[in-house]
C-alpha cells in the first residue's frame, strides 16, 4: 500500500543542510591549514632576515675595528711621501734616475721605521714607491732680478707642451719695488691656459700698496692685498692660496689646470724677485726656450718629481688592507 502520510519540507531542508556543513567544513580547515603554512613561512623568513641583518652587523663591526689604524697609516704614508719629494726636489736634481732612486731611499728609511713603530701593537705596515711622474722645476733665485726671460724678453712663455697637464708648487717673492701702478695699464701677469680656461693673475701698486688681482676668462674674480710686507717682499703663495701670509681664496683656480697647458709672463720688466714652480712633464717634452739651463744663467730648470704613485699595505688579525695612492705635493 502506498505511504500516503505528508513529507515534512523540514527533513528535505535537514539533508540539504547537513551536506551543505560538510563542504563549509572543508573550506575552513584547508583555510586553517593555509594560514598555518603562511604562518610558519613568514617566521621562517623573519628568522633569516633577523640572521642575515646580525651577520651583516657583525662582519661590519668586526671590518671596522682596525680601519681607523689603517686609514691614520695611509695619511702617514701620504704626508711622508710628500715630504720625501720636496726633500729630494731640493737636495739632487741632478738627474731623474738620480731623484729616483733617492725617493726610493728616503721612503724605505721611512717604512722601515713607521713599519716597526706599527709591529709593536701587533700590525703589519708597508709603503712602497711604485710609480713616479718625472717633471721640471722652473725657478728664479735671484731676488733682485726682474721677472724677463734668460735673455731679457719682457712678454714670453715659460713652460709649455702638448702633453703639459699639471703645475703645482708655484711660489712668488715679490720686490714691490718693481711693479707698476695698476690696475689698469701695463702691469705684471701670470697667465695659466689651459683648456680648462684661462686664470691671471696680475701684480701692481695700487695708492702706493702691492695688489693681487685674479681673473679667469677675463673676468675678475679676486682682489687681495699682502697680509704683511717685510723688506718691500712679499709672497704669492699659489699652493695655499695666500699674498704675504692672508688668505686670499681665489688663487686656488690657478693650479686647477686642464691639458694643453701654457705658462707665460706678460710684462716682467715691471715686476721681480724669485720664483718658483713644478710642472708635470721633463725638459725634453717641453718649449721653455726662455730658460737657461742649471748652473748658466737665471731663469733656469732643473729636473724634479712632480708625482709619486706609493701601494700602501695595512695588516692585521681581522684586516687585509691594500691600497694605491698618488702623492702631489703641495
Amino acid at each position: 500500500m502506498a505511504d500516503l502520510s505528508p513529507r515534512l519540507r523540514g527533513d528535505r531542508r535537514s539533508g540539504a543542510s547537513t551536506d551543505g556543513r560538510g563542504r563549509r567544513s572543508d573550506r575552513a580547515q584547508l583555510l586553517l591549514v593555509g594560514a598555518l603554512a603562511l604562518a610558519v613561512l613568514f617566521v621562517a623568513l623573519a628568522l633569516l632576515l633577523n640572521t642575515a641583518i646580525y651577520t651583516g652587523n657583525l662582519a661590519t663591526r668586526e671590518a671596522g675595528v682596525d680601519s681607523p689604524s689603517a686609514l691614520g697609516y695611509v695619511s702617514e704614508v701620504r704626508t711622508a711621501g710628500g715630504e720625501a719629494i720636496r726633500s729630494v726636489n731640493y737636495r739632487n736634481n741632478s738627474s731623474h734616475a738620480a731623484l729616483n732612486a733617492s725617493l726610493g731611499a728616503t721612503m724605505r728609511l721611512w717604512d722601515d721605521a713607521a713599519g716597526h713603530h706599527r709591529a709593536v701593537v701587533g700590525d703589519g705596515a708597508d709603503a712602497d714607491v711604485v710609480g713616479v711622474t718625472n717633471g721640471t722645476r722652473i725657478q728664479q733665485d735671484d731676488a733682485g732680478r726682474n721677472y724677463t726671460s734668460e735673455s731679457g724678453a719682457a712678454n714670453w712663455t715659460v713652460a709649455d707642451g702638448s702633453d703639459l697637464s699639471g703645475l703645482r708648487s708655484l711660489r712668488l717673492t715679490v720686490d714691490q719695488t718693481f711693479l707698476a701702478s695698476g690696475p689698469g695699464g701695463d702691469v705684471f701677469r701670470l697667465d695659466v691656459a689651459s683648456d680648462a680656461g684661462t686664470r691671471t693673475v696680475s701684480v701692481y701698486t695700487n695708492g702706493g700698496d702691492p695688489e693681487v688681482r685674479v681673473s679667469e676668462n677675463g673676468s675678475v674674480t679676486a682682489t687681495c692685498a699682502p697680509g704683511s710686507v717685510t723688506g718691500d717682499t712679499f709672497v704669492i703663495d699659489v699652493a695655499n692660496s695666500s699674498v704675504g701670509g692672508a688668505s686670499c681664496p681665489g688663487l686656488a683656480v690657478v693650479e686647477a689646470v686642464g691639458d694643453d697647458l701654457e705658462v707665460s709672463y706678460a710684462n716682467g720688466d715691471v715686476a721681480g724677485g724669485a720664483y718658483t714652480m713644478v710642472v708635470d712633464e721633463p725638459q725634453s717634452d717641453l718649449a721653455v726656450s726662455g730658460l737657461a739651463s742649471p748652473g748658466s744663467g737665471s731663469p733656469y730648470w732643473t729636473d724634479a718629481l712632480y708625482a709619486a704613485d706609493l701601494r700602501v699595505t695595512y695588516r692585521t688579525p681581522n684586516l687585509d688592507y691594500e691600497a694605491r695612492i698618488e702623492v702631489v705635493p703641495e
